[in-house]
């Protein structure tokens, strides 16, 4: 049963991250308009402080969304296979695509290339570009703990 629902997981947080990285760069191409639209020492002296805390406070109420989701997940998970180490597993491994797949997807869809990395008031973001600034590579950071998590679990299902 573990067997079919790793399978199954890593299916449904693939297809799910596409799903958001999409509706998450249709937003901030549907903001890059606007902003591109407004004179930008109007921006810059009036709105854009305001920009960016509503932008903040969007990614927060995201951030809990998926959480509440991961949790959720987690837990059905458990429920079925009575495994907690399994269903903590899967928790853990449903961060690990969203950090590689949604943040390509916005990339791509934004036509930025996989080099991209993202608004610097973003703490994740932040970290990206300083490990990028030391020669890191964003998906050396991304892809490694992943790889270790999928072999983790394969190893003990």
């Amino acid at each position: 049963m573990e067997l079919i629902l790793f399978i199954g997981s890593i299916l449904f947080w693939i297809l799910y991250y596409i799903f958001e990285g999409s509706h998450d760069a249709a937003f901030a191409k549907e903001t890059k308009l606007l902003r591109d639209n407004i004179d930008q020492e109007r921006y810059n002296s009036e709105i854009k402080d305001g920009f960016v805390k509503h932008e903040l406070d969007w990614h927060l109420f995201d951030a809990l969304e998926k959480a509440l989701t991961k949790i959720v997940f987690a837990i059905l998970i458990y429920l079925i296979t009575n495994n907690f180490l399994f269903s903590f597993q899967m928790l853990l491994l449903s961060v690990g695509i969203r950090s590689v797949m949604h943040d390509m997807v916005v990339a791509l869809r934004l036509g930025k290339g996989l080099k991209h990395i993202g608004p610097d008031f973003l703490w994740w973001d932040r970290f990206l570009r300083k490990m990028q600034n030391i020669g890191i590579n964003q998906y050396i950071i991304k892809l490694v703990p992943n790889i270790a998590l999928v072999i983790w679990i394969i190893y003990t299902i």
